[in-house]
């Protein structure tokens, strides 16, 4: 099967290895209790992204490691009924769809915003649920447990668990 890349997929691999990148970095700085999760994390999932980012520039990696080109439940991946040759293609995203991931990139830069001002637990609580409210269309409630699963979630990892204070 051979799956061509659009452009918005390399592009977004790509931003999404200098995401995991500036994490790293800025993982890198923590104190060595505080970093014990963002670091490893971040360094696994920059080195996920890329080996994607190489199948993008080199198709000889697909070959290589077949568990790059797969798609997962849900990918963009579909049957070309044009083509008898059972080649797949992945559809660009279309302005719809680059309008609610520039509004996403938005929310969560109001996030970073919002936390150097109010405790992170509020911020990140606040965010989930207008995220998964507003952009997701969940109803009000699953949003609102969904903040607070996430806000307790945190509490015990951040402030129990590691006793890290932000």
């Amino acid at each position: 099967m051979k799956i061509r890349k659009s452009v918005d997929h390399v592009i977004f691999d790509f931003v999404l290895l200098a995401v995991f990148i500036a994490f790293s970095v800025i993982g890198a700085g923590y104190q060595p209790m505080a970093r014990q999760l963002p670091l490893p994390i971040s360094i696994i999932g920059g080195l996920f992204t890329f080996v994607l980012v190489l199948s993008d520039l080199f198709p000889v990696v697909e070959k290589v490691i077949p568990l790059v080109g797969r798609q997962g439940i849900g990918g963009q991946v579909h049957e070309s009924q044009t083509h008898s040759s059972g080649d797949s293609h992945i559809e660009p995203m279309t302005s719809k769809s680059w309008l609610r991931l520039l509004r996403i990139v938005c929310w969560l830069i109001v996030l970073i915003i919002v936390m150097k001002y109010i405790s992170y637990l509020l911020a990140t609580g606040c965010f989930v649920f207008l995220l998964t409210w507003l952009e997701g269309r969940v109803a009000w409630w699953k949003s609102l447990i969904s903040a607070v699963g996430t806000v307790i979630f945190f509490y015990i990892v951040f402030n129990l668990f590691l006793n890290v204070a932000f």
